[in-house]
């Protein structure tokens, strides 16, 4: 009898024991989700939720300053044969003209005529749009290396221009200091989320044509000049072999 209580009184004590390590499992389980949801929030640094809400934008890299402005442009058919070109004109003709299909276009302000590559162009506003901190830090430091920025880069939207700030990297994180300028609040940014602004103007340009140039208008207007003036000197000889 009394064998019989002694063991009915260990096994309660082994019950207690395995309810209290149940519920000391699940309080440390308990903290460090909550420990992980709180490293795992990221942090928005910008308000805009599409591409198409940013107006112009523009870096500083190496040193280069580049702006980019847009334009709506016409939309440049495919080329159809002859009968299927003669059928569309019929058919237009034969029906309400209708507005030309038009694209946004983005190109360097201060040179329009420079192509750029528009994919390029695209993962910049993407950026923008997915612009978020990993962590928040309370206090500043020359360590940041925000006195003297490594790249700068600002947006307009809703008539607001917004200009970040980058610094150094966190040798521990591998992430970036990263302050919104006018502010105090200094952020810690993954690299991907800035180094897409990491460009040259000539990593920018459009080498999608068959002679993959990429001159600016500049250089094309040299190339044609020059081109001309060779052509001329023959006519020039040709003259004076007839006088």
């Amino acid at each position: 009898m009394k064998a019989k209580r002694n063991l009915m009184i260990g096994l309660v004590i082994l019950l207690v024991i395995l309810a209290a390590g149940v519920f000391a499992a699940k309080t440390i389980s308990d903290r460090d989700a909550a420990a992980s949801a709180s490293e795992d929030t990221s942090i928005n640094l910008t308000s805009i939720t599409a591409s198409s809400e940013i107006e112009s934008f523009g870096y500083t890299f190496e040193g280069d300053t580049l702006n980019f402005e847009q334009r709506e442009e016409v939309v440049e058919a495919e080329s159809e044969s002859t009968s299927e070109a003669a059928d569309a004109f019929a058919s237009t003709s034969a029906s309400e003209e209708t507005e030309p299909e038009t694209e946004i276009v983005w190109y360097l302000a201060d040179d329009p005529e420079y192509k750029l590559d528009q994919s390029s162009v695209n993962s910049m506003l993407t950026a923008f749009v997915n612009l978020e901190a990993n962590r928040q830090l309370t206090e500043t430091s020359e360590e940041y290396g925000l006195e003297e920025p490594t790249l700068t880069f600002w947006m307009t939207a809703d008539g607001e221009t917004t200009t970040w700030i980058c610094g150094a990297t966190n040798d521990v994180t591998g992430t970036i200091y990263l302050q919104k300028q006018g502010e105090d609040t200094v952020y810690l940014v993954d690299t991907d989320k800035v180094t897409v602004f990491e460009k040259s103007r000539m990593e920018l340009g459009d080498t999608s044509d068959a002679t993959g140039d990429i001159a600016t208008s500049e250089e094309a207007i040299g190339e044609t000049a020059a081109s001309e003036e060779a052509s001329s000197e023959p006519a020039a000889s040709e003259v004076t072999s007839a006088e």
